[in-house]
């Protein structure tokens, strides 16, 4: 098949999950990448045939002046929108025979799935937290006029994601928690295909485990840092705890990752009700057990009592859970033996591409 993709997408695990199923796609098919960025990144050509290149450089807002969220909210989403449609005219043209599309961080939903007519795939990480997430709310030090304006732009933006999505020929749920959260958001039925992680990248290394606790993630509540920093002080060891939470901090390189992880006796995975999350899975590939809220996604990749442990969100439940596993060698080792061969049975990049590439193959084929 001839295959384009696009996104729009920062650095981080979306966009890893785009390039890791092109690099595999790419075997057997021609897969191009349509991008929309700030600047080239010429360090992703190794996974597709030919990158497209759309330079949008979005106007950055801190919270302070709404002048600048105003031109965000208006004429840079219609400058957006009508790149959105030059692109897809440019895609059609070009005759693939499917279009594989990752979200948009403007919109969530991109706009091009409006304007494209041959056959898309939307593979949705998440629906649009903004509005459906409770744990983004509006702030609540804004004057009327300014939450009046958040609402209003909210049910907007709630608009614009769910016109968008329902143009798509198929939306593919990154995890069965995502697959009902779609369901219930769109009313779209959808079918799921997860990521995975490569496990000839992320693999057991004999670096010293200096680190008892590593948490990855950022402070804000989303992450769940909140429930690390209450447990702690509950815990009867003192811990040598690490946390990765600033962008300054943050590790591009995975092989720098992959001996983070193996530094570490446990990895926490808190995040509040995570879609999937492939921090569990690097660091379970590394042979590093998980103790997950059992929340999300998180419920679908870690086998609890195995692989790691999953617990409530209750700080003395994780403060007791830690300590046992901190103070239990033998447990520890056993649960990162299992955890490397679970990601080797089942969550290489490689086994989860054919999947979706099954799934490819039925959408193109149908009503041609």
């Amino acid at each position: 098949m001839n295959i384009a993709f696009f996104h729009e997408l920062h650095r981080g695990g979306a966009r890893r999950s785009a390039n890791e199923f092109a690099k595999y796609l790419k075997r057997n098919h021609e897969v191009d990448l349509y991008i929309v960025d700030g600047k080239r990144n010429d360090n992703e050509k190794k996974f597709y045939s030919r990158i497209f290149f759309y330079k949008f450089i979005p106007e950055k807002w801190t919270g302070k002046n709404w002048t600048v969220r105003l031109y965000k909210d208006t004429v840079e989403l219609y400058n957006l929108y009508k790149l959105h449609q030059k692109i897809a005219k440019e895609i059609d043209k070009k005759k693939y025979e499917l279009v594989f599309l990752e979200p948009s961080r403007f919109t969530q939903a991109p706009f091009i799935l409006r304007f494209l007519k041959t056959k898309k795939i939307y593979y949705c990480q998440e629906p649009l937290r903004l509005v459906y997430d409770s744990k983004i709310a509006i702030e609540k030090n804004l004057n009327f006029l300014k939450a009046l304006y958040e609402r209003l732009i909210r049910k907007a933006r709630k608009t614009i994601d769910k016109a968008n999505i329902k143009c798509a020929d198929l939306v593919i749920a990154n995890s069965k928690y995502t697959r009902r959260n779609i369901e219930t958001a769109y009313g779209i039925k959808n079918t799921v295909s997860y990521m995975g992680v490569d496990s000839g990248i992320f693999m057991p290394s004999k670096v010293k485990q200096d680190t008892d606790i590593l948490f990855v993630g950022a402070y804000q509540p989303v992450d769940g840092y909140d429930l690390l920093k209450k447990s702690l002080p509950l815990m009867k060891i003192k811990p040598k705890v690490k946390v990765l939470a600033s962008e300054k901090e943050w590790i591009t390189d995975d092989k720098d990752m992959r001996n983070l992880y193996c530094s570490s006796k446990i990895i926490v995975a808190l995040a509040y009700n995570e879609p999937f999350g492939l921090i569990p899975l690097e660091a379970m590939s590394c042979g590093v057990p998980i103790v997950a809220v059992n929340e999300g996604g998180y419920k679908e990749t870690v086998v609890d009592g195995e692989t790691g442990c999953l617990v409530p969100r209750n700080p003395k439940i994780l403060a007791r859970k830690l300590d046992w596993m901190l103070s239990n060698g033998d447990i520890l080792e056993e649960m990162g033996k299992n955890a490397r061969q679970h990601i080797v049975d089942k969550w290489r990049w490689e086994d989860q591409t054919r999947i979706l590439e099954k799934i490819m193959f039925r959408t193109s084929s149908k009503n041609e």
